[in-house]
């Protein structure tokens, strides 16, 4: 809220202030993880000092178990779940009963695939691993997504940590995003009314157009919010640039739904930033990097060891392959000098401790879809291995309500008002516009749903059987067409191929009208063949006659 007398530039950086003094606490610790184990998003705590880039990175990493095990994180949660190869989501109607009106699961399927489109031309899926990353790391992930208007296309961009301030709302939900950020001179001048600009931006702008200065983007709700108004101020969030040390706005527009999808890998109800398989794994990564880099050194000792030397041969050493040393006291002898380190000691720590760091970052589950991947698909690997998905489920929840949900609603808006996407069917526009549900395909996704949807059904089946051998009654009692139907929907059994009730009713109508007209001939064939066995002659017209002669039609 603006204080009196405050305008809305002042608020912003007043706001900013408040954010990064909350978020200071875990710089340090970001600044840890990142040096041992994602050490290209190393810099928080001197990130906006231009001496930065360029550094040679992870110089600090004596191992290199932690930086894989986070690879195999990223690129799991990537191929298992959003990859561009396969269909990992599906659109339904959140109202089941609407999926019934006339064309609404045609709409349905096209506009899925026109946001498949949509995200084939963008740079999606490039950020998506970055993303993963981060949030498998830093453990708070931020990505950002913008219509490219010209190009008509999408432009995603997972931004560093260390630019990204956030807010929760009431609902433990991010709805505040400050983002500090660098443009130079040039870059700043065609962006934004270089009227508008400080005097050092513009001049620099001239002389030095590289030069790079500080701005803030802030995305807020709209406080001052009027529903049913709709114009360019009157939107669920307002968005402001300015110079971050700056005075004035220098762009003010908003946005429908917010531009940035902030994903936390798991959280504390009185925190805003997210913890990590990374930070939850700090003491072993610190404890294998220290023991390794002892052992690092000892192993460079014992190919290079230290010598005592007589004083007398100073200068006239002579230590490499082939070396001739020549002395008078056959008892002065050059001798290594023993570090008496015992290796299997330091073999089983070091074995220990990324044993440990792979279990936070679930390599083992990952590593298994990955070896088995000729011999069966992911999906059959998930149902023999459920009690392992089932530890992800948590993680993948948090990661569609944050991320997923978010993005594919802003790809669905962006798309629908540039005219990309099909228009809503009539029948649906006397329902209020209810709410599409994302049901996502990716086998990780579907592993949660196949355990707890199907499994009861298959065990209960098959306990079953021998009772159903004994009592058929027995099967009255189960729906079996329900069963199906919850079976086809848990593997992701494409809607529009599932026929509907009446259609399937029609088709068992049909069957058993043409079962009980084979029954009939056949019963008329075989009194047909005993007709002629009859001792009495048959009379034109009667029953047995007719029958006869259908009889005779049969063969």
């Amino acid at each position: 809220m603006i204080e009196e007398g405050e305008t809305l530039a002042q608020k912003i950086r007043r706001r900013q202030g408040q954010l990064e003094e909350i978020r200071k606490p875990w710089e340090s610790e970001w600044q840890r993880v990142s040096e041992l184990v994602q050490p290209r998003r190393e810099g928080f705590t001197n990130y906006w000092g231009d001496h930065e880039r360029g550094k040679r990175k992870g110089t600090r990493i004596y191992d290199g178990t932690p930086g894989s095990a986070l690879l195999m994180l990223a690129d799991g949660l990537m191929g298992y779940l959003v990859s561009p190869s396969m269909q990992w989501f599906r659109l339904l109607m959140e109202m089941e009963k609407l999926m019934e009106l006339p064309g609404v699961k045609l709409w349905l399927q096209e506009t899925a695939e026109g946001i498949y489109s949509a995200l084939q031309r963008s740079n999606f899926y490039d950020q998506m691993h970055e993303y993963f990353l981060d949030g498998g790391s830093i453990g708070t992930a931020t990505i950002y997504c913008e219509e490219d208007i010209g190009k008509a296309r999408l432009n995603f961009n997972t931004f560093h940590p260390a630019e990204n301030f956030i807010a929760e709302n009431i609902h433990k939900q991010v709805d505040t995003v400050h983002r500090r950020f660098k443009l130079s001179a040039r870059e700043a001048v065609k962006k934004f009314d270089k009227d508008e600009l400080s005097q050092e931006v513009q001049e620099a702008s001239t002389k030095q157009p590289d030069k790079k200065f500080e701005f803030l983007h802030a995305v807020f709700p709209n406080e001052d919010r009027m529903y049913g108004k709709l114009n360019a101020d009157n939107k669920q969030y307002v968005s402001v640039y300015m110079e971050y040390n700056g005075k004035k706005i220098l762009q003010q527009s908003g946005y429908d739904d917010l531009p940035y999808a902030v994903w936390r890998w798991r959280k504390n109800s009185n925190e805003w930033y997210g913890r990590s398989p990374a930070l939850d794994a700090i003491v072993e990564i610190i404890g294998l990097n220290r023991f390794s880099e002892d052992i690092y050194t000892v192993s460079h000792e014992s190919v290079n060891p230290k010598y005592n030397i007589p004083e007398e041969m100073r200068q006239r050493l002579q230590l490499f392959p082939g070396g001739r040393n020549y002395y008078k006291d056959p008892k002065r002898l050059i001798t290594p000098v023993n570090s008496g380190v015992q290796y299997p000691i330091a073999v089983d720590f070091i074995n220990k401790k990324e044993e440990i760091i792979r279990k936070h970052f679930r390599v083992d589950f990952f590593l298994m879809l990955a070896e088995a991947q000729r011999k069966m698909t992911a999906t059959e690997i998930i149902e023999r291995q459920s009690e392992k998905a089932a530890i992800l489920g948590a993680v993948i929840g948090r990661l569609q309500n944050d991320c997923l949900d978010p993005i594919i609603d802003r790809v669905f808006s962006i798309e629908y008002q540039a005219g990309r996407l099909p228009e809503v069917p009539e029948s649906l526009l006397d329902y209020g516009g209810k709410g599409i549900r994302v049901d996502y395909l990716g086998p990780l996704a579907q592993a949660q749903k196949q355990l707890y949807k199907t499994y009861g059904i298959r065990a209960t089946i098959e306990e079953l059987v021998g009772i159903f051998n004994l009592y058929p009654e027995g099967r009255d009692v189960a729906d079996f067409d329900v069963v199906v139907r919850e079976i086809m929907d848990a593997r992701g059994f494409p809607q529009q191929a599932i026929r509907d009730p009446d259609v399937v009713e029609q088709i068992r109508e049909a069957r058993a009208k043409l079962m009980q007209q084979q029954q009939q001939m056949e019963q008329a064939r075989q009194m047909a063949e005993a007709v002629p066995k009859l001792s009495k002659r048959v009379e034109s017209g009667s029953p047995l006659d007719e029958l006869k002669k259908l009889g005779a039609g049969a063969t």
